[in-house]
């Protein structure tokens, strides 16, 4: 591969391309940042925010089914819904006799135009024991010291029935600086160690039911998707908080203590979904935001020492702004890998207010075969 750089503040890149064997199915209109379930039975449930733009109050978190291996897909239903707040499910897991936990976050704020000022965030689990189809009231979801907090992720299971959720939060009120915006004079101060974000794991050890027992993994990081290794160890990628670059983790003593980031892919290419792949490799999708705007993967051949970037596979290319992507996948009985991402094609328009979102939001499938090796 050949840097370019010249003219650009973004280091560029010549390809060799060749293809890849893939089919291109869509899941829902209006969806974004999807989350993805292979069940034991086969079926594949999706769960993504729908009714509202990338920002919105209307925002609720809906499920759609794929009993066909991800080539067609239920229409959506709601599943968790909490009045003047945006939610989605953002972590999720089922257990051995069949329950479904699913993680999900509600946040708002006053008025109808979006603020830092009042802001607050909280984390939530809801559960069913009849395949999805009904499911508990919400159960907040204790993260003290934070104040606030989102789950992310895939909800992981170790060895012994423990259960640990990773998510992102901190500390409010929230001030500008915090999410990389210039300070307004009159903000309100908080004490250093509570500034920025925080990558967390909170621990269940009754199926779910309650949750606690906080972990930091890192500062200045966000969203974050942990997984359990071979020998119950544990890794982690995160999304910095300023160059928005995704960075490992390691835990050896089942996520008490974790090891210093480090940076593995390039600035604003985030956030990252890991999934062990038969053969024994991981695989690292995450969200291209730099052009061409789309999802992209690559391939570890060491339990996430390191990362096969000169074989980077490019899954998708369609994206007019950056906003698109948190690609999740699941790899079928056949080998095939189901991968979802969501795109918003047009003008990127956050808050809905030039009329393209959430119309022109798309949830997407892509059903792909590994590269042949060379």
């Amino acid at each position: 591969m050949l840097g370019l750089g010249v003219g650009s503040s973004v280091p560029q890149t010549a390809y060799l391309l060749t293809p890849l064997s893939s089919e291109r199915v869509a899941v829902a209109q209006g969806g974004y940042f999807p989350k993805l379930l292979q069940r034991r039975n086969g079926e594949l449930l999706a769960t993504f925010k729908t009714n509202a733009p990338h920002i919105g109050k209307t925002g609720r978190a809906s499920m759609s089914r794929s009993t066909d291996g991800g080539r067609t897909w239920s229409t959506p239903v709601t599943v968790f819904d909490i009045p003047e707040a945006d939610d989605s499910t953002d972590a999720l897991v089922e257990l051995p006799d069949g329950t479904l936990i699913f993680a999900a976050v509600s946040y708002t704020w006053p008025g109808a135009h979006y603020t830092n000022v009042g802001w607050k965030a909280d984390t939530y689990v809801i559960q069913s024991k009849d395949d999805g189809h009904t499911w508990t009231a919400p159960a907040r979801v204790n993260t003290a010291p934070l104040t606030w907090a989102y789950p992310y992720g895939r909800i992981v299971r170790l060895n012994d029935g423990t259960l640990l959720m990773s998510g992102f939060g901190g500390y409010l009120p929230i001030v500008n600086e915090e999410w990389g915006r210039k300070a307004v004079p009159g903000e309100p101060q908080k004490p250093a160690a509570q500034k920025g974000q925080f990558c967390f794991l909170v621990r269940s050890h009754d199926n779910g039911k309650t949750w606690g027992e906080l972990t930091v993994l890192s500062r200045d990081f966000n969203e974050v998707t942990m997984m359990a290794m071979k020998d119950d160890s544990l890794m982690a990628v995160m999304r910095s908080d300023k160059e928005a670059y995704l960075a490992t983790t390691f835990s050896t003593d089942k996520g008490h203590t974790w090891s210093q980031p480090k940076k593995i892919l390039g600035d604003r290419e985030h956030p990252g979904d890991l999934l062990r792949l038969k053969n024994g490799d991981i695989l690292l999708c995450y969200g291209e935001r730099n052009k061409p705007y789309g999802v992209r993967a690559v391939l570890s051949h060491d339990d996430g020492k390191t990362w096969d970037t000169a074989q980077t596979i490019m899954l998708a290319a369609d994206g007019d702004s950056p906003d698109l992507g948190y690609p999740i996948s699941a790899q079928r009985p056949d080998g095939k890998i189901v991968t979802l991402y969501y795109v918003v094609y047009g003008e990127r328009d956050t808050e809905g207010v030039k009329g393209n979102a959430p119309a022109n939001a798309f949830l997407k499938g892509i059903i792909w075969d590994l590269p042949k090796k060379h």
